[in-house]
């Protein structure tokens, strides 16, 4: 009876788990149509929006604990950490405004893949095999995606990849960060110092234009762009799917292995596709499924790989 028991409630884990999964792979579509919704806004932009209203929703509903969140030992782990994020999100950010929205996202399943590279330069783990197999045929299926030498391939591609390789070195430090420090904390210096980075940089572009008028084109990246009316409920749910993702990701690991969790976050690709079709008439290239079925396809293999291993080791 005991045995039927733990079974039924590791059912209703593996179901809350899966729910919650679901829920962070539906808020992450809708920020990059959020993204796509406010492409005449210059991405630094949306970053400073997206975590300063952020920052207010998370602050309104955890403060009134008090601030406990706010005390760490590891603060300079924290700002390395979260100027990876600034750069991870900004280019993701102008990624998502200038590609179609299906590529953007398979080309960013390539996050783990990418962590996988950066534990053996910086943490000097020794991958096997299977890992090191599962790493380079996940690479051929961005080479399959971007098809160079026989399309253009474009820099907001790149900026794609260049946040990928940012999220993935953020991925790196929360490893570290997640021995000692409380994800309330984690997400507070996020927001925070995100939001810092952003207005600054917007702050002092602003001056320097100012200053030098001549400048001004070829700081626009940089140059502040006042939103409309109809751009303030978008840029709201930008900001509260923004912060939802993360948590209900979070939520889903403590409920359920990574082996359930991964394939169900991977929904986020036919979700955005479908919803980029209706909303903007976009059409996802074939070899772009292609490519991300490789990614894809490669990532649950050594997830599933790994959670084994782990498991025997213990």
């Amino acid at each position: 009876m005991q045995n039927s028991l733990n079974q039924k409630m590791g059912s209703q884990d593996v179901l809350i788990g899966g729910i919650w999964a679901l829920g962070a792979a539906s808020t992450h579509s809708l920020v990059a149509i959020a993204v796509r919704l406010l492409d005449h806004l210059p991405a630094i932009e949306l970053v400073f929006f997206r975590n300063a209203l952020g920052l207010m929703i998370f602050l309104s509903i955890v403060s009134w604990r008090g601030f406990w969140f706010i005390q760490t030992k590891r603060m300079s782990v924290h700002l390395v950490r979260n100027f990876a994020n600034f750069f991870g999100m900004w280019l993701w950010f102008a990624g998502l405004a200038l590609l179609p929205l299906a590529k953007a996202i398979a080309l960013h399943f390539t996050v783990p893949l990418i962590v996988v590279v950066l534990a053996v330069i910086f943490l000097k783990e020794r991958p096997g095999p299977v890992r090191l197999i599962c790493t380079i045929i996940g690479f051929c299926g961005v080479l399959v995606i971007l098809r160079p030498g026989l399309v253009p391939i474009g820099a907001a591609a790149f900026l794609v990849l260049g946040s990928a390789l940012s999220y993935a070195a953020v991925a790196i430090f929360t490893r570290s960060l997640g021995f000692t420090e409380h994800p309330t904390t984690t997400t507070f210096y996020y927001q925070s110092t995100l939001t810092i980075i952003s207005g600054l940089s917007i702050l002092l572009v602003s001056l320097i234009s100012t200053a030098n008028p001549d400048l001004e084109t070829n700081l626009e990246w940089f140059n502040w762009v006042t939103p409309i009316s109809k751009d303030i409920p978008v840029l709201i749910i930008l900001a509260v799917t923004g912060t939802v993702a993360p948590y209900c990701m979070i939520r889903a690991y403590v409920h359920a292995e990574a082996t359930i969790v991964q394939p169900i976050e991977y929904l986020r690709l036919p979700l955005t596709a479908l919803i980029a079709y209706w909303v903007f008439s976009q059409t996802t290239d074939l070899w772009v499924w292609i490519g991300a079925f490789i990614i894809v396809g490669s990532t649950l293999y050594l997830t599933r790989h790994e959670t084994k291993k782990k498991k025997l080791q213990n």
